[in-house]
């Protein structure tokens, strides 16, 4: 009798590790967990096939954080790349970039390191969607070049107020100044996702 109670015991447990593995979600997202870049870089994708100057229109996006703890690593779409922004020159529309590469732990996120070649890149215009992270404002936010993204992506990247040497207010920064864009064929950058890394 005791062999027939641990054999039923035995399999009780084991359908209950069954279903409770089967229960986690298939794409690492939770239904109330806070929006962030990973979000936000599909959300940049929708909005890339409404104007025909954005590019392949697809988003980069497949993910979402658990909660803002770690960033979700996701897939870039075709067109699109990853770039370590180090400065904001010209008539606030000259980026000087280097190539970067995602690299993605399983328990930490995502994680972007500057490697290659550098490049500097104009914004297609003025309509230029920036979408960016706040600090202060929690989330993200999307902006235009002409209003207020070009001048957040010079803020983070060169700590300086526009056109001198005095310190601006860097507290709306994450500090590490990846962002997923698209560069069309004539080499202007036609969209920008800020990115948060682990």
């Amino acid at each position: 009798m005791t062999s027939i109670r641990h054999a039923l015991v035995t399999t009780v447990l084991a359908c209950a590790a069954l279903t409770l593995t089967a229960c986690q979600p298939d794409d690492g997202t939770d239904a109330g967990a806070a929006v962030t870049p990973s979000a936000t870089a599909s959300h940049a994708g929708k909005a890339g096939g409404q104007d025909s100057d954005k590019g392949s229109g697809k988003g980069s996006g497949k993910g979402s954080d658990k909660g803002g703890a770690k960033s979700a690593c996701h897939t870039l779409a075709p067109g699109h790349k990853y770039v370590q922004v180090e400065s904001v020159s010209g008539a606030m529309n000259t980026l000087t970039t280097k190539d970067a590469t995602q690299n993605c732990n399983p328990d930490e996120g995502a994680f972007y390191q500057a490697k290659g070649k550098e490049h500097e890149y104009t914004v297609a215009s003025g309509a230029t969607p920036i979408y960016v992270l706040h600090v202060k404002k929690k989330g993200p936010a999307k902006m235009t070049a002409a209003g207020g993204g070009i001048e957040h992506v010079r803020i983070c990247a060169d700590g300086t107020a526009q056109d001198t040497g005095t310190p601006a207010d860097t507290s709306d920064c994450y500090g590490e100044n990846f962002y997923d864009v698209v560069v069309n064929s004539a080499g202007k950058l036609t969209e920008m996702t800020e990115l948060y890394g682990s």
